[in-house]
């Protein structure tokens, strides 16, 4: 399945598929559910990567407004690989990896820089949802 790209007035918007089992809602937050497929982002407001444009079921197409204002980008993954979904943060190559588990304590920062949207292995090109640089707590 390919994932269709549309720019309309600068906003990005990705057709996927809905998952099995799973639902887009209109005007809510999505995470992505594989490469290829979207749900509902309910509680995992930090993993969003778009809004849902209109409803759609299980395994239907749903138009997506994605989280885009820096565009998304090829990037070449570093040694700790890249997992659709998760943050992405600069290896020790250069290249990017999956940012460590989100934890608010604030004991430690980590910069960010967008949102995977496949998982892919090091030496490896893969889609980056570029949303600016962000510290979190890890």
């Amino acid at each position: 399945m390919s994932i269709a790209l549309r720019v309309t007035d600068n906003v990005v918007e990705l057709e996927y598929t809905v998952a099995t089992g799973q639902a887009v809602s209109a005007g809510e937050a999505v995470v992505l559910a594989s490469d290829t497929t979207v749900q509902d982002a309910g509680s995992a407001s930090d993993l969003a990567v778009g809004v849902g444009k209109a409803a759609a079921a299980a395994d239907a197409q749903a138009t997506i407004y994605m989280f885009a204002g820096g565009g998304i980008i090829p990037v070449l993954v570093d040694t700790g690989g890249a997992t659709r979904g998760k943050k992405a943060k600069i290896g020790s190559a250069g290249r990017f990896e999956d940012a460590t588990t989100h934890d608010s304590d604030g004991t430690g920062n980590e910069s960010t820089y967008g949102t995977f949207l496949q998982s892919k292995t090091a030496g490896q090109w893969v889609g980056l949802l570029l949303s600016g640089t962000g510290n979190r707590g890890v």
